[in-house]
Protein backbone atom coordinates (compact mmCIF):
# COMPACT_ATOMS: atom_id res chain seq x y z
CA UNK A 1 0.00 0.00 0.00
CA UNK A 2 0.99 3.40 -1.12
CA UNK A 3 1.72 6.20 1.60
CA UNK A 4 -0.41 8.44 0.12
CA UNK A 5 -3.33 5.66 0.88
CA UNK A 6 -1.96 4.58 3.95
CA UNK A 7 -2.68 8.58 4.94
CA UNK A 8 -5.84 8.66 3.21
CA UNK A 9 -7.33 6.10 5.52
CA UNK A 10 -5.64 6.86 8.46
CA UNK A 11 -7.23 10.52 8.17
CA UNK A 12 -10.65 8.23 7.88
CA UNK A 13 -9.86 7.05 10.89
CA UNK A 14 -9.43 10.14 12.54
CA UNK A 15 -11.80 12.10 11.40
CA UNK A 16 -14.32 12.94 14.11
CA UNK A 17 -17.68 12.39 11.08
CA UNK A 18 -15.78 9.14 9.99
CA UNK A 19 -17.36 7.30 7.99
CA UNK A 20 -19.04 3.59 8.09
CA UNK A 21 -16.62 0.79 8.29
CA UNK A 22 -17.46 -2.35 6.26
CA UNK A 23 -15.89 -6.32 7.78
CA UNK A 24 -15.65 -8.28 4.98
CA UNK A 25 -14.39 -11.99 4.82
CA UNK A 26 -12.33 -14.40 2.75
CA UNK A 27 -11.92 -17.84 3.11
CA UNK A 28 -9.16 -19.36 0.75
CA UNK A 29 -6.91 -22.24 0.31
CA UNK A 30 -9.66 -24.78 1.61
CA UNK A 31 -8.84 -28.23 1.63
CA UNK A 32 -9.67 -30.22 -1.73
CA UNK A 33 -10.52 -27.18 -3.67
CA UNK A 34 -9.79 -24.03 -5.54
CA UNK A 35 -12.93 -22.01 -3.82
CA UNK A 36 -12.45 -18.68 -1.87
CA UNK A 37 -15.46 -18.05 -0.21
CA UNK A 38 -16.20 -14.18 -0.06
CA UNK A 39 -18.76 -13.03 2.95
CA UNK A 40 -19.51 -9.72 5.11
CA UNK A 41 -22.25 -10.36 7.98
CA UNK A 42 -24.36 -7.16 7.77
CA UNK A 43 -22.56 -5.30 9.81
CA UNK A 44 -23.93 -1.55 10.04
CA UNK A 45 -27.75 -3.09 8.37
CA UNK A 46 -25.98 -3.77 5.26
CA UNK A 47 -27.56 -6.72 4.61
CA UNK A 48 -27.06 -7.56 0.67
CA UNK A 49 -24.15 -8.67 -1.40
CA UNK A 50 -21.29 -6.16 -1.28
CA UNK A 51 -18.92 -5.18 -4.39
CA UNK A 52 -15.60 -4.42 -3.44
CA UNK A 53 -11.87 -4.83 -5.39
CA UNK A 54 -14.15 -6.87 -8.43
CA UNK A 55 -15.43 -9.43 -5.82
CA UNK A 56 -18.74 -10.20 -4.52
CA UNK A 57 -19.31 -10.69 -0.67
CA UNK A 58 -22.32 -12.26 -0.50
CA UNK A 59 -24.75 -11.35 2.75
CA UNK A 60 -23.94 -14.39 5.52
CA UNK A 61 -24.91 -13.47 9.10
CA UNK A 62 -21.82 -14.43 11.59
CA UNK A 63 -20.50 -13.67 14.51
CA UNK A 64 -16.86 -13.11 15.58
CA UNK A 65 -14.77 -11.95 18.37
CA UNK A 66 -11.12 -11.64 19.58
CA UNK A 67 -9.80 -10.63 16.23
CA UNK A 68 -7.52 -7.66 17.65
CA UNK A 69 -4.27 -7.35 19.01
CA UNK A 70 -3.99 -7.66 22.89
CA UNK A 71 -2.55 -4.95 25.27
CA UNK A 72 0.79 -6.89 25.89
CA UNK A 73 1.03 -7.39 21.79
CA UNK A 74 0.09 -11.03 21.75
CA UNK A 75 -2.20 -12.49 19.71
CA UNK A 76 -5.69 -13.94 20.45
CA UNK A 77 -7.39 -17.10 19.46
CA UNK A 78 -10.72 -15.46 17.24
CA UNK A 79 -14.12 -17.28 17.09
CA UNK A 80 -15.75 -17.23 13.90
CA UNK A 81 -19.57 -18.25 13.84
CA UNK A 82 -21.40 -19.08 10.31
CA UNK A 83 -24.70 -19.59 10.04
CA UNK A 84 -25.23 -22.74 8.82
CA UNK A 85 -28.86 -22.49 6.64
CA UNK A 86 -30.61 -25.99 5.94
CA UNK A 87 -26.90 -27.27 6.87
CA UNK A 88 -25.64 -25.74 4.00
CA UNK A 89 -21.62 -25.03 5.35
CA UNK A 90 -22.15 -29.00 7.12
CA UNK A 91 -22.65 -30.42 3.55
CA UNK A 92 -19.95 -28.32 2.00
CA UNK A 93 -16.95 -28.96 4.07
CA UNK A 94 -18.00 -32.58 4.45
CA UNK A 95 -15.38 -33.78 1.62
CA UNK A 96 -12.99 -30.74 2.52
CA UNK A 97 -11.44 -31.84 6.40
CA UNK A 98 -13.51 -29.38 7.83
CA UNK A 99 -11.73 -26.22 6.07
CA UNK A 100 -9.02 -26.63 8.62
CA UNK A 101 -5.80 -25.16 7.89
CA UNK A 102 -8.14 -22.55 5.75
CA UNK A 103 -6.70 -19.15 5.25
CA UNK A 104 -9.19 -16.43 6.79
CA UNK A 105 -8.97 -12.57 5.61
CA UNK A 106 -10.21 -9.50 7.36
CA UNK A 107 -10.79 -6.68 5.39
CA UNK A 108 -11.51 -3.62 7.17
CA UNK A 109 -12.31 -0.29 4.56
CA UNK A 110 -15.42 2.14 4.38
CA UNK A 111 -18.58 2.81 2.53
CA UNK A 112 -17.35 5.60 1.11
CA UNK A 113 -14.10 3.46 -0.93
CA UNK A 114 -16.36 0.05 -1.68
CA UNK A 115 -17.10 -0.03 -5.84
CA UNK A 116 -19.48 1.81 -7.86
CA UNK A 117 -21.75 -0.89 -8.38
CA UNK A 118 -22.70 -0.85 -4.48
CA UNK A 119 -24.32 2.67 -5.55
CA UNK A 120 -27.38 3.56 -7.50
CA UNK A 121 -26.29 5.25 -11.16
CA UNK A 122 -23.25 5.81 -9.87
CA UNK A 123 -21.87 6.72 -13.93
CA UNK A 124 -24.83 8.88 -14.36
CA UNK A 125 -24.47 10.74 -10.83
CA UNK A 126 -20.79 10.61 -10.53
CA UNK A 127 -20.52 14.06 -9.15
CA UNK A 128 -23.61 13.72 -6.64
CA UNK A 129 -21.67 10.78 -5.30
CA UNK A 130 -18.23 12.29 -5.03
CA UNK A 131 -19.96 15.56 -3.42
CA UNK A 132 -21.36 13.08 -1.09
CA UNK A 133 -18.29 11.55 -0.36
CA UNK A 134 -17.76 8.48 -2.35
CA UNK A 135 -14.81 7.73 -3.63
CA UNK A 136 -14.53 3.85 -4.91
CA UNK A 137 -11.56 2.82 -4.02
CA UNK A 138 -10.37 -1.15 -3.21
CA UNK A 139 -6.62 -0.01 -2.33
CA UNK A 140 -7.85 1.98 0.76
CA UNK A 141 -8.34 -0.73 3.21
CA UNK A 142 -6.92 -1.26 6.87
CA UNK A 143 -4.78 -3.34 7.75
CA UNK A 144 -5.42 -6.87 6.96
CA UNK A 145 -5.85 -9.41 9.41
CA UNK A 146 -4.98 -13.06 8.64
CA UNK A 147 -5.51 -16.05 10.59
CA UNK A 148 -5.76 -19.83 10.07
CA UNK A 149 -8.43 -22.44 11.23
CA UNK A 150 -7.50 -24.39 13.89
CA UNK A 151 -10.51 -26.21 14.61
CA UNK A 152 -14.33 -26.65 14.49
CA UNK A 153 -15.21 -25.89 17.93
CA UNK A 154 -19.24 -26.27 17.52
CA UNK A 155 -21.55 -27.48 14.80
CA UNK A 156 -25.57 -28.10 14.79
CA UNK A 157 -28.34 -27.22 12.42
CA UNK A 158 -28.16 -23.37 13.05
CA UNK A 159 -24.02 -22.63 13.20
CA UNK A 160 -20.60 -24.02 12.55
CA UNK A 161 -17.97 -22.09 14.65
CA UNK A 162 -14.07 -22.47 13.85
CA UNK A 163 -11.81 -21.43 16.43
CA UNK A 164 -8.78 -19.31 14.34
CA UNK A 165 -4.84 -18.82 14.85
CA UNK A 166 -2.44 -16.98 13.76
CA UNK A 167 0.29 -17.98 11.48
CA UNK A 168 3.25 -17.44 14.09
CA UNK A 169 1.02 -19.02 16.89
CA UNK A 170 3.42 -21.66 18.34
CA UNK A 171 1.29 -23.14 20.55
CA UNK A 172 -0.40 -24.61 17.71
CA UNK A 173 2.32 -26.69 17.42
CA UNK A 174 3.52 -29.64 19.48
CA UNK A 175 6.85 -31.53 20.25
CA UNK A 176 7.44 -34.31 19.14
CA UNK A 177 4.62 -34.17 16.62
CA UNK A 178 3.01 -37.44 17.63
CA UNK A 179 1.16 -36.78 21.37
CA UNK A 180 0.62 -39.62 23.57
CA UNK A 181 -2.75 -40.65 23.69
CA UNK A 182 -4.22 -43.81 25.00
CA UNK A 183 -7.41 -45.25 22.39
CA UNK A 184 -6.88 -42.45 19.99
CA UNK A 185 -5.37 -43.39 16.29
CA UNK A 186 -3.93 -40.25 14.87
CA UNK A 187 -3.76 -41.78 11.42
CA UNK A 188 -5.92 -40.85 8.42
CA UNK A 189 -8.32 -43.37 8.01
CA UNK A 190 -7.26 -45.28 4.58
CA UNK A 191 -4.41 -43.01 4.11
CA UNK A 192 -0.60 -42.94 5.14
CA UNK A 193 0.12 -44.84 8.22
CA UNK A 194 -2.76 -46.53 8.63
CA UNK A 195 -3.21 -48.38 4.68
CA UNK A 196 -6.57 -50.05 4.66
CA UNK A 197 -7.24 -50.87 1.83
CA UNK A 198 -10.37 -53.65 2.20
CA UNK A 199 -14.13 -53.69 1.42
CA UNK A 200 -15.97 -51.30 3.84
CA UNK A 201 -15.95 -52.50 7.09
CA UNK A 202 -17.78 -50.26 9.48
CA UNK A 203 -19.65 -46.52 10.40
CA UNK A 204 -17.88 -44.40 12.67
CA UNK A 205 -19.22 -45.57 15.49
CA UNK A 206 -18.10 -49.03 14.60
CA UNK A 207 -21.64 -50.60 13.76
CA UNK A 208 -20.47 -52.89 10.80
CA UNK A 209 -21.87 -53.50 7.45
CA UNK A 210 -23.77 -56.36 6.37
CA UNK A 211 -24.57 -58.38 3.26
CA UNK A 212 -23.06 -58.93 0.00
CA UNK A 213 -20.84 -56.09 -0.69
CA UNK A 214 -20.11 -54.64 -4.35
CA UNK A 215 -17.36 -52.67 -5.38
CA UNK A 216 -18.87 -49.50 -8.27
CA UNK A 217 -15.44 -47.93 -8.19
CA UNK A 218 -15.57 -44.02 -8.28
CA UNK A 219 -19.50 -42.97 -7.66
CA UNK A 220 -20.39 -40.78 -11.10
CA UNK A 221 -23.71 -39.33 -12.13
CA UNK A 222 -26.98 -40.84 -13.88
CA UNK A 223 -25.97 -44.40 -12.46
CA UNK A 224 -28.19 -46.75 -10.86
CA UNK A 225 -26.75 -48.14 -7.55
CA UNK A 226 -28.44 -50.94 -5.27
CA UNK A 227 -28.34 -51.09 -1.51
CA UNK A 228 -24.88 -52.25 -0.32
CA UNK A 229 -23.27 -51.07 -3.86
CA UNK A 230 -20.03 -49.12 -2.55
CA UNK A 231 -18.01 -46.33 -4.15
CA UNK A 232 -14.84 -44.38 -4.03
CA UNK A 233 -14.50 -40.50 -3.54
CA UNK A 234 -11.22 -39.07 -3.85
CA UNK A 235 -9.91 -36.39 -1.57
CA UNK A 236 -6.55 -34.49 -1.41
CA UNK A 237 -4.65 -33.61 1.61
CA UNK A 238 -1.36 -31.97 0.92
CA UNK A 239 -1.27 -33.33 -3.03
CA UNK A 240 -1.93 -36.63 -1.64
CA UNK A 241 -4.84 -38.45 -2.51
CA UNK A 242 -7.05 -40.64 -0.26
CA UNK A 243 -10.36 -42.45 -1.29
CA UNK A 244 -13.47 -42.39 0.84
CA UNK A 245 -15.93 -44.60 0.81
CA UNK A 246 -19.52 -44.64 0.61
CA UNK A 247 -21.76 -47.84 0.89
CA UNK A 248 -25.57 -47.35 -0.48
CA UNK A 249 -28.77 -47.52 1.70
CA UNK A 250 -31.28 -47.24 -0.65
CA UNK A 251 -31.10 -48.31 -4.42
CA UNK A 252 -31.66 -45.16 -6.30
CA UNK A 253 -29.67 -43.45 -9.46
CA UNK A 254 -27.02 -40.78 -8.71
CA UNK A 255 -27.24 -37.30 -9.39
CA UNK A 256 -25.97 -34.01 -7.72
CA UNK A 257 -28.99 -33.87 -5.41
CA UNK A 258 -27.89 -37.18 -3.81
CA UNK A 259 -23.80 -37.11 -3.51
CA UNK A 260 -22.43 -39.45 -1.32
CA UNK A 261 -20.66 -36.54 0.66
CA UNK A 262 -23.39 -34.61 1.11
CA UNK A 263 -26.60 -36.98 1.16
CA UNK A 264 -26.66 -39.21 4.51
CA UNK A 265 -29.79 -40.88 3.70
CA UNK A 266 -28.55 -42.66 0.86
CA UNK A 267 -25.01 -43.18 1.51
CA UNK A 268 -23.64 -44.08 4.63
CA UNK A 269 -19.38 -43.13 5.68
CA UNK A 270 -17.15 -45.99 5.69
CA UNK A 271 -15.00 -44.23 8.65
CA UNK A 272 -12.85 -46.02 11.18
CA UNK A 273 -13.57 -44.59 14.77
CA UNK A 274 -10.46 -44.08 15.51
CA UNK A 275 -10.09 -46.59 18.40
CA UNK A 276 -8.64 -49.51 19.46
CA UNK A 277 -11.59 -51.76 18.10
CA UNK A 278 -12.45 -50.00 15.00
CA UNK A 279 -8.54 -51.00 14.33
CA UNK A 280 -9.33 -54.50 15.45
CA UNK A 281 -12.42 -54.67 12.80
CA UNK A 282 -10.16 -54.24 10.02
CA UNK A 283 -6.91 -55.77 10.99
CA UNK A 284 -6.32 -59.27 12.53
CA UNK A 285 -3.44 -58.57 14.55
CA UNK A 286 -0.97 -61.19 13.81
CA UNK A 287 2.36 -60.61 12.88
CA UNK A 288 1.30 -60.84 8.85
CA UNK A 289 -1.35 -58.88 9.67
CA UNK A 290 -0.83 -55.98 12.39
CA UNK A 291 -2.89 -53.47 13.74
CA UNK A 292 -1.73 -49.87 12.48
CA UNK A 293 -3.30 -48.69 15.55
CA UNK A 294 -1.94 -44.75 15.54
CA UNK A 295 -2.40 -44.58 19.46
CA UNK A 296 -1.11 -45.80 22.60
CA UNK A 297 -3.12 -48.12 24.20
CA UNK A 298 0.08 -48.98 27.22
CA UNK A 299 0.12 -45.39 28.42
CA UNK A 300 -3.35 -45.46 30.32
CA UNK A 301 -1.50 -47.33 33.34
CA UNK A 302 0.73 -44.39 33.67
Amino acid sequence: MSYKKQAKINAQLFDNSKDTIVELFEISQIPNTDDVIRFQGGINNMNTDIFFGGETYVYIPYEGNDFSTRADGSMGRPRLKLFNHLGYFSKYILDKDDMIKAKVTRIRTFVRYLDKENFVNYEEDIEYWRKVGVHPDPTATLRQDVWYINQKSEENKNFIEYELANALDLEGVHIPKRRVINNYCSWKYRGKNCNYLGVPCADGNNVKFTGNLVDRGTWVENIAYNVNDYVFMITYEAGVARPIVFVATVDHTSSSANRPSSDSKTWVRDECAKNLLGCKLRFEGTPNDPLRFGGFPSSRLF
